[in-house]
């Protein structure tokens, strides 16, 4: 529907007291919209008129007229003198026949339409987008130019000489006046990288073109050389070490090797340019990641490149797509077979970096170097790939103040790799290992193993390189030497130190242990006589009282018999007296008889209680007997805990320090005093036993 309201203009007309509706397209012209117009009000399509909208102003009758609604119609209205007179309408409608013939003959009709599709665009494109104050200041300027551009060329031609004008969509960069103390220092090894900003640097390379005459002999345009460095910064990553100054870096020693081994009197220019470029594309678009991560990954490269070389191959790609551009190529105007020459020349020193390839090459260059022939394009060949190894890892060469930041700068690089290797269960290469390498360990196996001997090979063609180049590589060596010796003795120190602590540490806890144990059974040993001391006086208390008990239950006994007796005397006495006064002997049985059934229950109570006085006295001594019993217990318990806790406590820490001896042993080779620490530990063992087994006696 919105594109249809878009298409179409519908306008409602008042005539002849109805409201009728007319519909036509935008694309129609103004002419056939008034003869539509007055087709629908009832008159000639000739008839001049006006349309007036409902409050009486004059609307434009045009493809652009605003639609209206039915409660607002437009009224057509004739103006006088509009009639056309037969013969005029005869007229009219021959020049309208013969309009429509030419517009027919010259698609006057699908011109218009397509101008008018093209119009239709451009504003719904306008719509769309918009376009800001900027670019449209931007676009009248650039109009401005073209027309001046114009103005010139119908006055004169441009000569063949003549600059080209730069791109306005590719950005400059200062130009630096570089010092005549500058150009002599950058034609030699030990210039210092870290000084320049990259503006500086991209002013420095192409200084190094025109220096070596590359840009004159090979009629480069100067301006195609800066736009083709400013892509090559721009194509190189902010990794902590294959960044652009490493870049500028290489390319710095292949141009103070061609000065100190004047290669351009042993190559020929196409080779100067060859290396030259080759050093500033090596490591083009670098991720950060060696190959080997790439293979082990199965990144997008290693499926590409099939694991051959994949970065290689990827830098030489990215080197050659610049080189497509048209702004930015500088070999344009090469014949075809002198660009083949420099393509395969470019890609074969760049697959060369590859350190897979290192022994190869090397052994190769060996091989040819006592019998090297200039002649040779195989010759040739090695050594220009042997040229880019050298300058590509020649770091080691500067002087220390240079070379030192891009060791920690390689090792930031190879500890990003190894940390995402762990990180992503891959292979982890050694020497890229945080936990294992060190700045001195990680050079001097590369400066003794492949950087010495590649350059002591090369010096045997080029023997100016010894004392600036080699010499510099042996005293680099030598330095990382003596700090491995320092770190070595500073390990061996902190090791001596480690150990001694742990000695120490395990002495005193033997010392703890022991003076533990001693208190602990000295108190149980106190506990044990004070039990004992309690129970023996209690036990004493308890026979004293069942003794005085006795005692008195006798004497009491004593007593009441002997007032038995008496009493039974006197009644005998009395009885006697009345028997011998009233003859009652019947009266003195029965009293004697009741005196003995006294005595008798007298007797019973006595024993009663003797029986109960012995079996409290029991029932102490068994209480008692039970307390030594379970305090004699709980103390052999304790004992045979706190041993139990001091063996676990030796075996501990003679584990702790048996790992610490391994360490020791595996990692830093420090086996005497591992055999010291092993007898410390023995001896301490010994002696933490004999205390357990004297306790536990």
């Amino acid at each position: 529907m919105g594109s249809i309201s878009s298409a179409y203009r519908v306008i409602h007309l008042h005539t002849d007291g109805r409201t009728q509706k007319v519909v036509f397209s935008r694309f129609c012209s103004p002419c056939d919209i008034k003869e539509l117009l007055c087709t629908a009000a009832g008159l000639s399509r000739n008839t001049t008129i006006s349309l007036l909208d409902s409050s009486g102003a004059m609307v434009s009758i045009d493809p652009t007229m605003p639609n209206n609604s039915e409660r607002c119609p437009y009224r057509v209205l004739p103006l006088p003198g509009g009639h056309l007179t037969d013969k005029e309408e005869l007229f009219q409608n021959v020049l309208t026949q013969v309009a429509e013939q030419f517009s027919r003959a010259f698609k006057i009709n699908e011109l218009k339409m397509d101008v008018t599709n093209r119009l239709a665009m451009l504003e719904k494109r306008v719509e769309l987008e918009g376009m800001k104050v900027v670019e449209i200041e931007k676009c009248r300027n650039d109009i401005k130019k073209l027309r001046e551009e114009m103005a010139s060329r119908n006055n004169s031609f441009l000569e063949e000489n003549k600059k080209l004008v730069p791109r306005r969509d590719v950005p400059s960069y200062p130009k630096y006046h570089l010092s005549q103390e500058t150009v002599e220092a950058l034609r030699q090894p030990t210039f210092d990288v870290w000084q320049w900003e990259p503006n500086e640097m991209l002013t420095c390379l192409e200084h190094m073109y025109h220096d070596l005459g590359l840009i004159r002999d090979f009629n480069i345009n100067p301006v195609t050389l800066k736009r083709w460095l400013l892509c090559i910064h721009d194509n190189y990553r902010n990794n902590p070490f294959h960044n652009f100054r490493h870049c500028f870096c290489v390319s710095q020693m292949m141009y103070s090797m061609v000065r100190l081994c004047s290669l351009q009197e042993k190559f020929t220019q196409i080779d100067i340019l060859i290396l030259m470029t080759a050093a500033v594309c090596h490591d083009l678009d670098h991720p950060g990641y060696n190959n080997m991560y790439q293979i082990n990954a199965r990144t997008e490269l290693a499926v590409r490149y099939n694991d051959i070389s994949p970065l290689e191959n990827h830098h030489c790609a990215i080197a050659f797509h610049i080189f497509s551009q048209p702004h930015a190529n500088m070999f344009a105007h090469f014949d075809p077979d002198t660009f083949k020459q420099i393509r395969q020349g470019t890609i074969t020193l760049i697959l060369a970096t590859d350190m897979a390839r290192h022994g190869e090459i090397l052994d190769s260059f060996k091989q040819k170097v006592d019998i090297f022939d200039f002649s040779n394009e195989d010759h040739l060949t090695c050594l220009k790939m042997v040229l880019i190894k050298c300058c590509d890892i020649s770091n080691e060469v500067r002087p220390m103040e240079v070379a030192e930041p891009w060791v920690d700068c390689l090792l930031e690089e190879y500890f990003m790799q190894s940390d995402r290797e762990k990180a992503e269960g891959l292979p982890v290469a050694p020497f890229m290992d945080r936990e294992k390498v060190t700045k001195p360990t990680a050079q001097i196996g590369f400066i003794k193993f492949v950087l010495i001997p590649m350059f002591e090979t090369v010096m045997k063609l080029f023997p100016q390189m010894e004392e600036v180049m080699v010499q510099p590589l042996r005293e680099s060596r030598d330095r990382y030497e003596e700090l491995k010796q320092i770190d070595d003795a500073m390990n061996e120190v902190c090791v001596c130190v480690c150990v001694c602590v742990c000695v120490y540490v395990c002495v005193c806890v033997y010392v703890c242990v022991c003076v533990c144990v001693c208190v602990y059974v000295c108190v149980c040993v106190c506990v044990y006589v004070c039990v004992c001391v309690c129970v023996c006086v209690c036990m004493w208390v308890c026979v004293c009282v069942c003794v005085c008990v006795c005692v008195c239950m006798c004497v009491c006994v004593c007593v009441c018999v002997c007032m038995c007796v008496c009493v039974c005397v006197y009644v005998c006495v009395c009885m006697w007296v009345c028997v011998c006064v009233c003859g009652c002997v019947c009266v003195c049985m029965c009293v004697c008889v009741c005196v003995c059934v006294c005595m008798w229950v007298c007797v019973c109570v006595y024993v009663c209680v003797c029986v109960c006085v012995y079996v409290g006295v029991c029932v102490c001594v068994c209480v008692c007997v039970c307390m030594c019993v379970c305090v004699c217990v709980c103390v052999y318990v304790g004992v045979c805990v706190c041993v139990c806790v001091c063996v676990c406590v030796c075996v501990c820490v003679c584990v702790c320090v048996c790992v610490c001896v391994c360490v020791c042993v595996c990692v830093m080779r420090l086996y005497p005093i591992c055999v010291c620490v092993c007898v410390c530990v023995y001896v301490g063992v010994c002696v933490c036993v004999c205390v357990c087994v004297c306790v536990c006696g």
